[in-house]
This record gives C-alpha cells, structure tokens and sequence, in this order.
C-alpha cells in the first residue's frame, strides 16, 4: 500500500487512518454522481484541466477498490462534468443540468469566482452542496449561501503573509498592484491597500486588466513611472506568463509577487522560464513537500502518464474529503452533509481541512520564491 494512501486517505476505508472498512454484507447503492463545472476552453481552461485529472484519478482509485461504502450502502462514484467554456452563462446552465438530469448530490464549481458565484444562488435553491476549491473571491462564502463551502484560500487570506513579508522582511515601502478585472482581482487589490495601509506602506498604482490580456506593455510603463519597490500581481496562467515575459523585456527592478497559486503549478514554472527567476508567489498548501506527496506523484505518474499538478492534487483531496464527509454524515442528504462538513476536518495529501462551524476550511499559506525552474517555501502559517 503506497504511503500516500495513509495520508490522503480515500473515504471508502482502504486509505483512511483507522485501517480498511469491512464491505462485507454492504448493499449495492448502484451509482453515486458527483457533478463538477471545470473549464475546459477559454482562458481558465488550464486550472480546469488540471482539477479535472486529479478528480477523476481519485474516483477511479475509490471504483477501483470496489466503490465507496455510504450508511451501509456500496456505491461505485461517477464523475460528470460539462465544460462551461469560462462563461457565466455556460456555467449557470451546467448547474442546472447537473442537478435537474444527473441528479447529483454535491457540485464542485467552476475554477473561476466570477463563474462560480453565478453558480452559487442554483445550487442553493436546490440544496445542493457546491464545493470551491478554486475559486476565491471572499464572497464565494457568505451567510447567503448555507450550502457553499471552501477548502481553499480565498483571495483576501494569502494577501497579509504576502504583503507582511514584502513589507517587514524585504523592507518595502511601496506597492503597485496589477489585477484581473474580475471578482477575484479586486477583492485581492482592496485586501492589498489595506493590508499595506495597516503596515504604514503605501499602494501607489492600482490598475485592473480584462481576463486573458496578452498585452501589457503600456500597464506596466505606467507602473514603473510610479517608481515602486514591489509590484504585486493577479493574474491566471494565460495572462501571467505574457505579463512576466513583459516585465523582464521592460527590465523592471522592482521585487515582484504574485498572489495566484497557478504561478507555483510545474506548468507555469516550466512556461515561464527564466523570466520567473526571483518573483515571490504566495500559494495555499500546494507547494508543500512530503513523502506522502512524493508517493502520491510518483503512483499518478506511473498510471496517467502525466505529472501530478497542484489544483489536480487539490481535486484528488477534495474527492475524497467529501467521500468521508458522507460516510461521517451516513449518507447523502445535503442538509446532513451541511452540518457534518461544517465541523468537519479531513487529512489530505496537502493538508488538514478543518471547517471550525464554518463554510471555510483552514488554510495553509506559503509564500515562495522562484529560481532555477525550482518552486522554493520561505515562510509558512495556517490562517483562517
């Protein structure tokens, strides 16, 4: 058994901590769907490849160790997912599928927060479970919505470990700060002015850029004339990678963050180049290292053929946390599966997800710095 079963723990006993689950005398529950809205076109179609492979992977490992046991009942788990092509209106549709022909139970949604949130109200109306571990806009989670959890860092957690270390460890006194103009790129930049105003720093420069820009000359010729320390930046893999190569053409001093976990996938690291050399990247768990995960990539390698990805493992922990959510609640009614989940907590291969009578799990944040081709953890804390 591969050490990193005992550390991810797939839900149907045989990775959980306490030993394998007895089947014996389990009825047949037939199929159990899990529905899911990632992107496989458009300009999130990167992180929605990536929690596809991992969430498909760890339903595939529950079927084939003989299916998930539920509240006494066998079930084999299905995957369904419909691609919404980064568009709101496609993901508002998919929700709707999802729950009103495939009947699933719980929803794992979109990659981005603009797409997400307008998932939100469907799988509320209908009470359904609709599980982020993408998207990060802070209102992803709100008191409106009973049945939307995270597992995930929102755009507002990984903001203060970033701007603390700029300003305290890297002495910076000025900001600019260069954001996607959607739901997620403004809440990080109203949490990065205030965040560096309690800090006695200063955001110079706030400038917003449509999703998937590939040209930044002219913003970032505007930022360098305000003549910052650090520049700070949200942006996904279609635009980051045009935005990094920009800034190294421009050769711009300032140090340089980015607070989007995509920038510390292999696959950006690799994209990138060079040009990442140095720029500091603030992520949730999915830079951390251990033996568990080392297994845990090495078995995905051998039987996909492709490398393990940060949001693929994100998928893998998150299969399977709401397996174990199930068997804890002993079934798969949602108002149940609400109230387990909100006192819930889970040993991933990442982490430990803990929702303390919350819709949002504790988090992991590592801020890291880039050299090499090599993703490198300077500093790390659990916030809430």
């Amino acid at each position: 058994m591969k050490n990193y079963r005992k550390a991810g723990c797939l839900a149907l006993g045989l990775y959980l901590g306490t030993g394998p689950v007895s089947t014996a005398g389990a009825a047949s529950g037939g199929e159990l769907d899990i529905g899911a809205i990632f992107a496989l076109s458009g300009p999130n179609a990167s992180i929605g490849k990536e929690a596809l492979s991992g969430t498909q992977f760890a339903i595939d490992a529950i079927n084939a160790a003989g299916g998930a046991l539920i509240g006494g009942i066998q079930y084999k788990v299905k995957l369904v997912n419909v691609d919404d092509q980064s568009q709101s209106e496609r993901s508002v549709i998919a929700a709707q599928r999802l729950i009103a022909q495939d009947g699933v139970t719980v929803l794992f949604t979109p990659p981005s927060s603009t797409t997400t949130l307008a998932v939100l109200p469907i799988a509320e109306k209908n009470r359904r479970i609709a599980m982020s571990f993408v998207a990060a806009a802070p209102a992803v989670i709100n008191p409106e919505y009973k049945y939307s959890f995270r597992s995930t860092l929102n755009s507002v957690m990984n903001v203060s470990p970033s701007v603390d270390y700029l300003v305290k460890s890297k002495a910076v006194k000025t900001i600019a700060y260069l954001g996607r103009n959607d739901d997620w790129g403004r809440a990080a930049g109203r949490a990065i002015v205030a965040e560096a105003a309690a800090l006695g720093a200063k955001v110079v420069e706030e400038e917003y850029f449509d999703t998937g820009s590939t040209d930044f000359y002219g913003l970032l010729t505007k930022v360098g004339e305000s003549h910052p320390d650090a520049v700070i930046a949200a942006a996904f893999a279609e635009d980051g990678l045009p935005m990094i190569k920009q800034y190294r053409e421009l050769q711009m001093k300032p140090l340089f963050l980015s607070v989007a976990v995509i920038w510390g996938s292999p696959t950006f690291v690799h994209a990138a180049g060079a040009d990442l050399d140095g720029v500091y990247i603030a992520t949730g768990p999915t830079t951390t290292q251990s033996p568990e995960l080392d297994a845990f990539k090495a078995d995905f390698l051998k039987k996909t053929g492709s490398e393990a990805l940060p949001f693929g493992i994100t998928g893998f922990d998150n299969v399977n946390l709401i397996i174990a959510a199930m068997q804890k609640s002993g079934g798969t009614d949602p108002e149940k599966l609400r109230e387990t989940l909100r006192n819930f907590s889970y040993k991933g291969l990442l982490q430990t997800y803990q929702f303390h009578d919350s819709n949002q799990s504790q988090i992991v944040i590592n801020v890291n710095q880039a050299g090499g081709g090599k993703i490198k953890v300077i500093s790390s804390l659990t916030t809430n």
